[in-house]
Formats: structure tokens, C-alpha cells, sequence
């Protein structure tokens, strides 16, 4: 029996998962729930003006650098806490690697101090989220970058040496 098209999984509250794979992305996927290997797709549920966001930065990352950038947690079905990521509730929130040279996946993880990271690169890819209107703040601890970005979009945050958090403004979630 054929199943036909499969679906993109959606959650209780009508948000759909990051797709996984996607041909062609100029994105890869990332992470564990509750360090249990091989789900984290399962904290990739995103409002869709998050998934928006996220298709429009792809593409347009993928005109400056073919490379992937990385995408970690966004939210769990239902926007329960989970591990550390207590902001992680509403599906406007996202995680990314710094970028970094053309590894993927779970073994790709960097800090921004690793001689792996590409700065120039981490800049313009953050750059196109502070740059996008629905973007609030970005969190992520390299100095050059905040610098560079302008500090009052780009600010410091604890635990965040190894990704950047992008966050919609919380009128974009309704």
C-alpha cells in the first residue's frame, strides 16, 4: 500500500517542523533532545514566520557562500521547557552554528574561538538576520562580531560561544 506524500510533520499548536533534508538547502540540521542522539528534529517545530524567516535567509545565504549554515533547537511540540532553552517555548527562536568550513551535522560543532570558525563568514550570516525587520535580537558572545554587527542587536548571553540564538519579535507570533 503506498502512503503517497508524506506530510511535514506538525504540532499541537500548528507548527511545522524545520524540514530535515531539504534538497539543495543552503541550511543543515542539528542537535539532540535531551541528549537522546538522533532527536533533535524533535525540538524544530517553528511558527511558520519563523520558517519564513528561516527559507528567506537560506536562499539568500546561498547567493553569498556555499556553505551550510547550521540550525539547532527552535521549539518542542506544545512549547514545553526543555533542557536549558526556557526561551525556546514560543517557535520564534532559533539556534545556529557559527560558520565554519564545509563540515555538517553533529561533528560540526565549533566555538567561535576554534580555529575552525570562520569570522567573516559567522558576521555575514548574522548579518542577514539582524538586517531582516522581523529579527528582535541576536545573542551570540564574539566581541568582533558584536562589533562589527552593531552591539545593540548582537549582545552577549551566557552559553552562547558554539551558536548564535536569533529571536523574532513576539508580535510575530501570533
Amino acid at each position: 500500500m503506498s502512503i503517497g506524500v508524506r506530510v511535514q510533520p506538525k504540532e499541537s499548536r500548528g507548527y511545522y517542523m524545520l524540514p530535515q533534508a531539504p534538497e539543495d538547502a543552503g541550511y543543515y540540521v542539528y542537535g539532540t533532545l535531551h541528549d537522546v542522539p538522533g532527536t533533535g528534529h524533535l525540538a524544530q517545530y517553528a511558527h511558520p514566520n519563523l520558517l519564513t524567516l528561516i527559507f528567506q535567509i537560506e536562499r539568500e545565504w546561498q547567493t553569498m557562500c556555499d556553505r551550510k549554515f547550521g540550525i539547532g533547537n527552535i521549539s518542542i511540540d506544545a512549547g514545553i521547557v526543555y533542557d536549558n532553552h526556557k526561551s525556546h517555548q514560543k517557535g520564534i527562536e532559533m539556534d545556529c552554528r557559527p560558520v565554519r568550513d564545509y563540515m555538517t551535522g553533529q561533528g560540526a560543532r565549533c566555538t567561535y574561538r576554534d580555529k575552525e570558525s570562520d569570522l567573516e563568514a559567522t558576521i555575514e550570516l548574522i548579518r542577514l538576520f539582524v538586517e531582516h525587520p522581523r529579527i528582535k535580537i541576536v545573542y551570540f558572545n564574539d566581541e568582533r562580531v558584536q562589533k562589527a554587527l552593531g552591539g545593540a542587536r548582537v549582545r552577549s548571553l551566557i552559553g552562547h560561544n558554539n551558536h548564535f540564538h536569533a529571536e523574532l519579535w513576539p508580535r510575530y507570533a501570533s
